[in-house]
């Protein structure tokens, strides 16, 4: 009897062994399969690899003047855009001047917002930017920005957007890119999408969530705005978030002057996060801005000005940024440089009282973004 108990107990183990080799744990595409009426054809996207170079705002002409202190200028050519390994999935700040609460289908401002923001990350990787329902500039100043219905509807397109990428990217490292609006969205998308699905974590590589406050817990790097993601806090760490939000070093944010809370938390519990784009451990630091001369020229001189034939500028040591964490505020703290014996530019214009730099946000820091996602894509690739 002791003989036969111990032959149908290797048996049963032995079947056991069976069943658990043949286990596939491996996370699957919760996307699989997934088509979008709205975003299964090329007319709803301005950016995505199989639009052609002519319709696809992220393959237009990057070319750059460098001014220099001294009035000098340098040609910097417009990077290529192969084949990239990893993707970057890209939603833009409120631009729609449409009169009702969320903008329609049709771009307009979006386009030159797109291509002023994300169109240089082609260097790293293949550009999905979807055109989506926002929240228009005119219901965001009667107050109705954080309406859920207006809301809901422009979050519904970038969801629907972003499912049918991961449904149609085999498998790909993606990175998510936005500003202002657009990161308000990605963070949605991270806290009910990503951070519930492994397969989709583990394939986002990094979130550069610009110009809209990022909540973490006090003492802590993980919680608050996310369960799971944590700030980047080293160039190569992947599966973690870059914000930031700028303010003039000699104008810091203020709690109450700005309905988005920009720098700042309303809890004395939590604090706004600062990771600083060019070394995320890193303390005032010159930074590599890239800017459309319509929105800072170059030159004090309007005449001078003039004279610029290419979509961008740069202005080497005018700008420096340095992260600060104090009190619940954070914020990339900004110097301007300003000469007044020089031809360039002295100083930029702010938008509104509680905004600080909101509309150069990407801008002053756009070179050190796109080096910073390259080193996290490699890394992520390497694992």
């Amino acid at each position: 009897m002791r003989v036969l108990s111990v032959l149908l107990l290797g048996l049963f183990l032995a079947a056991c062994s069976d069943v658990n080799d043949g286990y596939d744990d491996t996370p699957r595409n919760p996307y699989n399969g997934y088509t979008s009426e709205q975003y299964d054809g090329k007319e709803n996207w301005l950016c995505r690899p199989d639009i052609a170079d002519e319709f696809n705002v992220c393959q237009r002409d990057l070319s750059t003047t460098i001014v220099f202190a001294d009035g000098t200028r340098q040609l910097e050519e417009s990077p290529a855009a192969g084949n990239q390994p990893v993707d970057c999935f890209y939603v833009y700040p409120t631009a729609s001047g449409d009169a009702s609460d969320n903008s329609d289908l049709i771009a307009d401002a979006e386009i030159d917002m797109t291509y002023i923001q994300a169109a240089r990350y082609r260097s790293v990787c293949r550009m999905f930017a979807p055109l989506y329902r926002q929240i228009t500039v005119a219901a965001l100043f009667s107050g109705k920005y954080y309406d859920p219905e207006i809301s809901g509807v422009a979050y519904a397109d970038v969801l629907d957007a972003f499912k049918f990428y991961v449904a149609n990217a085999n498998g790909r490292g993606f990175i998510l890119v936005g500003h202002s609006q657009g990161s308000t969205h990605l963070i949605r998308l991270i806290q009910e999408e990503i951070e519930a699905d492994a397969y989709l974590a583990s394939r986002m590589i990094a979130a550069h969530l610009i110009g809209m406050s990022v909540e973490l817990p006090n003492g802590a790097e993980v919680g608050a705005s996310f369960a799971s993601t944590p700030p980047c806090t080293f160039d190569e760490e992947t599966h973690c978030f870059v914000n930031y939000v700028s303010f003039r070093q000699t104008s810091p944010p203020v709690p109450g002057e700005s309905f988005f809370d920009f720098g700042y938390t309303d809890s004395p519990d939590t604090r706004a996060t600062c990771t600083h784009p060019v070394d995320l451990g890193g303390g005032r630091l010159e930074l590599d801005a890239v800017f459309s001369p319509a929105q800072v020229q170059p030159y004090t001189d309007p005449a001078l000005n003039q004279t610029i034939t290419t979509p961008f500028v740069k202005l080497p040591g005018l700008f420096e940024g340095e992260c600060i964490e104090e009190e619940g505020k954070g914020y990339l703290a900004i110097t301007i440089n300003g000469d007044p014996v020089d031809p360039r530019v002295d100083d930029v214009e702010d938008f509104r009282p509680g905004w600080g730099l909101h509309l150069l946000d990407v801008g002053l820091a756009q070179g050190d973004l796109v080096r910073l996602a390259q080193k996290q894509a490699d890394a992520w690739l390497n694992q």
